[in-house]
């Protein structure tokens, strides 16, 4: 059988490397830090209140079969073998192969009416983050960037950066560099780029510095006026400062109890991602991003879907409880998205294709409304009933949060660009 070719597939992994970051980060080991009113209403003015204090994004990189996971449609031609089971929420059933989140969804909502128009992977996954479609001339600023600026740092320890990415990393765009998110390739060595090379004692460590800032020193004053060069030597300071041991030990998942780390699935980069994710918010981190790929199931699908599924309701359940364990789940709003859904039409390789006409997304904690279904889709095929755009999601996400949507921010050039791009965009009411 010959394997699917898809324009645009691969792109989106490289969209966002940053080619500074990796040359930066060998000279630090890799790290690379330089009252629900009327149910048929949506949307209305939001409450003041609000108790989040991180955003978790669980991202599903490839495009999650919304299908198969989320709006299952079982019985019609286009609904695939799986099973739908009825959930702790009234009235939301999911695929069988999520029954542990399934055991949770009261302690979420379910947003089936997500629409968009980009079928491209790099686009699409662009305008989650961004709210904004591409652009040549600019690179837009990711909405952990945003929380990043508004937020600041953690008032617990002010040296660990606001926005932290695991498993894909993101330029900053216009907000320039302090604002960019320190990148984890792998959550199990999350803590190995925060030490000294091996063989490499203080003293030495220190003169090696110290020999770096001279270096450093001439290039600065050579370009003193140039204030990107300004904001990489802050980020890259930054990035030392994480180094302190105290600092350094909120990304050691050693001191972890096995037991815990195993309910999240050791052997799954994902899963100890989450376990990761629910540390960093511990400590104040404003925004975590965690990425689970693999969800381009052009063919296969099913076989695909039922272990991605897996793999997600593992380490997605143990998420939940560990942060209602450490009684921060009100304060910590946790998405599960992805780019785009699958097509209803299931191709001549057992898979599915782009589809951006309607999609799932889901949501909970940060003190919003739980066991609620936002929105229908006609079996999956089309927005039924109450369509949300990208800029509803993250006026959500930013009034969950606490920051001003309506905000404007300025590229280095003067260029405005509002926080949400949609001027009629507005959080989901029936969430608050």
């Amino acid at each position: 059988m010959n394997k699917h070719t898809c324009t645009g597939c691969d792109s989106y992994r490289q969209m966002t490397r940053r080619q500074w970051l990796r040359t930066s980060a060998g000279l630090i080991g890799g790290a690379g830090f330089l009252g629900f009113a009327d149910p048929r209403v949506l949307y209305a003015k939001p409450s003041e209140t609000r108790t989040a204090d991180t955003v978790i994004l669980l991202w599903m990189a490839g495009g999650m079969s919304h299908l198969d996971t989320l709006d299952l449609a079982p019985g019609t031609d286009h609904g695939g073998p799986y099973s739908a089971i009825q959930t702790a929420a009234e009235g939301i059933s999911i695929s069988e192969h999520l029954p542990r989140i399934a055991d949770r969804f009261d302690q979420l909502s379910l947003i089936r009416s997500m629409t968009g128009n980009e079928f491209d992977h790099s686009r699409a996954s662009y305008q989650m983050h961004t709210g904004y479609p591409p652009l040549a001339s600019i690179q837009h600023s990711t909405l952990g960037s945003i929380v990043a600026k508004y937020k600041g740092r953690s008032e617990r320890d002010d040296r660990l950066p606001p926005y932290v990415t695991i498993g894909q990393d993101w330029a900053a765009g216009y907000l320039g560099p302090k604002y960019a998110p320190y990148y984890v390739g792998n959550a199990r060595f999350a803590n190995a780029n925060l030490a000294a090379p091996q063989g490499i004692g203080n003293q030495r460590y220190r003169r090696r510095l110290a020999l770096l800032k001279k270096f450093d020193r001439n290039f600065k004053n050579k370009h003193k006026r140039n204030d990107a060069i300004k904001e990489y030597g802050a980020h890259y300071d930054a990035a030392l400062l994480m180094m302190r041991p105290k600092t350094a030990r909120v990304f050691n998942l050693d001191d972890e109890p096995m037991a815990l780390r195993e309910r999240y699935g050791t052997e799954s980069a994902f899963g100890q991602g989450c376990l990761l994710a629910r540390r960093l918010a511990q400590a104040g981190v404003r925004f975590v991003e965690v990425t689970l790929g693999g969800w381009d199931t052009h063919q296969d699908n099913f076989d695909v879907v039922k272990d991605k599924s897996l793999e997600l309701d593992v380490a997605m359940s143990a998420l939940i409880d560990d942060l209602k364990r450490k009684e921060i789940y009100d304060r910590t709003l946790v998405v599960l998205a992805s780019e785009f859904g699958r097509t209803p039409r299931i191709n001549g390789t057992q898979g599915r294709d782009h589809f951006p006409q309607v999609w799932s997304v889901a949501l909970g904690g940060g003190g919003l409304q739980t066991g609620r279904m936002i929105g229908e889709s006609d079996a999956g095929r089309a927005v039924k009933d109450k369509p949300i755009r990208v800029g509803d999601l993250h006026a959500t996400i930013c009034k969950a949060i606490g920051v001003d949507y309506e905000q404007t921010n300025y590229s280095p050039d003067q260029r405005p660009f509002r926080i949400v791009k949609e001027a009629d965009a507005r959080p989901i009411w029936e969430l608050f």
